[in-house]
């Protein structure tokens, strides 16, 4: 199983906390219950729309969660996610709202869904890649973390 982590924001997580940091979740409100049973190894697959229509997804293995201040919401902590970047996956936005795993991101009309988290399991499918690797289906892709 995977934890799918929607950037639609675009926040540049690592910037704000620090390398490895890849998501943040509010300790308040509607992000508290979510990706709280997270264990270190487990697979967390990042999805940010980036230029040209295309979708970029991050792979990272959870290491760590800590509470930090938010730089660019004062007044407000965050639960930060870290871990170790594997590898990263760009698509255009219509083949990645198509292709598993990642069409759990998107509606039926191919748009992002509003959750920060989802939950998947899909069994056979999880793949494991070395630290560092990419994945190009027609498109460019780089680390981008």
């Amino acid at each position: 199983m995977a934890v799918l982590f929607n950037n639609c924001r675009c926040r540049d997580h690592a910037g704000l906390y620090g390398a490895g940091a890849f998501f943040d979740l509010n300790l308040v409100g509607g992000q508290a219950d979510m990706a709280t049973d997270l264990r270190p190894g487990d697979e967390c697959v990042v999805a940010a729309p980036v230029e040209g229509g295309d979708v970029e997804f991050n792979w990272y293995a959870f290491t760590h969660e800590r509470v930090m201040d938010t730089p660019d919401e004062p007044s407000t902590q965050v639960r930060v996610q870290s871990g170790t970047w594997l590898r990263s996956e760009r698509l255009l936005k219509p083949a990645a709202a198509t292709t598993a795993p990642y069409s759990a991101f998107f509606d039926v009309n191919g748009h992002f869904k509003r959750r920060s988290v989802i939950k998947r399991g899909w069994g056979g499918e999880a793949r494991r890649a070395e630290p560092g690797a990419a994945v190009d289906r027609g498109r460019k892709a780089g680390p981008g973390h």
